[in-house]
């Protein structure tokens, strides 16, 4: 069956949408960006680069921005997601405990032990290196619309391809009888859709998102952003998140994996969730448009609590994997709180002085 005429293809495609730019900065709120780049290089996919940035900006009440920090890690991985090298900007030797793990539970187990602090006030470092995990899963993806694609990179290195593994049970979308999934329990890519699309920034405003790696090798991204402020009595967040990979002669455009949105309201004092509504961009199934009804379960958990919360309710077929990865990247509201708090500390102290020099 050709794919262009699949009917599951095509009403996962009608589905998608390939237009999501980022929005404007709204004034007196806080910005956190971050994005990790798996970066391969032609002739020698044995191995490739990911290289992490985070940056936290504050938006004035005039409109104006001011980079609050910004964080770097530079890390070499294997195809079995050990890691044989992990730097970063200002880390000094507190990264080394991590060379040598591979990502996902080794490395957060590892987190936990080594940076507790980080772990417990959601730095932009902790973001970052809690990311690996979903960054390496996702990272073959850079080779999907290179010549030979996926299959082309499993047959020059000898492992399986990505796109046809055992699936059953991982997510909602991974039941029997699935349109995702085959019989004996394989994803079926040829179901799925991957639009194309434009890189998703705005040009107008050059701190709407941290510059990244420009590179016309083959390269996978995992981008999100989270903005945070003050409306009547509620802290509100606004976030997204996409994974894309490079289209092989034609850097403007990108193949888009993943893309969703989200709006929530948590209470200032305690962070308990009070309210959330997800909004699907792009997903590679029909069946992955039930996911965002999912995020409904966590209403009445504090944003601290969330990252285990998740874990608990959504687990498997409960939940959308990549949904459940922003929805633990929520837990990061802990600590943008403190930032915002920050901020709406100095526009009072600032109103006050006006209004006495007045």
């Amino acid at each position: 069956m050709s794919t262009d005429l699949n009917p599951w293809k095509m009403e996962a495609r009608a589905r998608n949408r390939v237009d999501v730019r980022q929005p404007p900065r709204r004034a007196g709120s806080v910005r956190r960006t971050s994005s990790l780049q798996s970066l391969w290089t032609p002739g020698n996919e044995r191995s490739f680069r990911i290289v992490g940035r985070a940056r936290d900006l504050a938006t004035g009440i005039d409109g104006a921005a001011k980079i609050l920090g910004e964080d770097a890690v530079r890390g070499e991985l294997g195809l079995d997601g050990r890691i044989s090298a992990l730097t970063g900007d200002g880390y000094g030797s507190r990264l080394e405990p991590f060379v040598g793990l591979r990502c996902g539970g080794e490395l957060r187990k590892a987190l936990a032990v080594h940076m507790p602090e980080e772990e417990r006030q959601e730095t932009r470092p902790h973001r970052l290196l809690d990311d690996l995990a979903g960054a390496f899963f996702m990272s073959v993806a850079a080779w999907y619309a290179w010549e030979g694609g996926i299959a082309g990179h499993a047959a020059r290195t000898n492992t399986m391809v990505q796109t046809n593994r055992p699936v059953e049970g991982v997510c909602l979308s991974y039941v029997p009888g699935s349109p995702a999934m085959t019989e004996d329990g394989r994803g079926i890519d040829d179901n799925a859709d991957h639009p194309v699309g434009p890189p998703p920034f705005s040009a107008d405003d050059i701190w709407g998102f941290h510059p990244l790696v420009q590179t016309d090798d083959p390269n996978q991204w995992r981008l999100r952003r989270t903005d945070l402020w003050r409306e009547a009595e509620n802290t509100v967040v606004d976030a997204w998140f996409q994974d894309s990979s490079i289209v092989q002669g034609d850097p403007s455009r990108r193949v888009i994996f993943h893309e969703y949105s989200l709006t929530a309201r948590f209470d200032p004092l305690s962070l308990e969730l009070r309210s959330i509504s997800v909004t699907p961009h792009v997903l590679p199934y029909v069946t992955c448009h039930a996911a965002p009804a999912t995020a409904q379960l966590l209403l009445g958990r504090k944003a601290g609590e969330l990252r285990r919360e998740v874990l608990s309710l959504l687990r498997g077929t409960a939940g959308c994997t990549h949904l459940n990865d922003m929805l633990r990247a929520l837990q990061d509201v802990t600590g943008l709180s403190g930032l915002l708090a920050d901020l709406d500390a100095r526009r009072d102290t600032a109103a006050a002085g006006s209004s006495i020099a007045d």
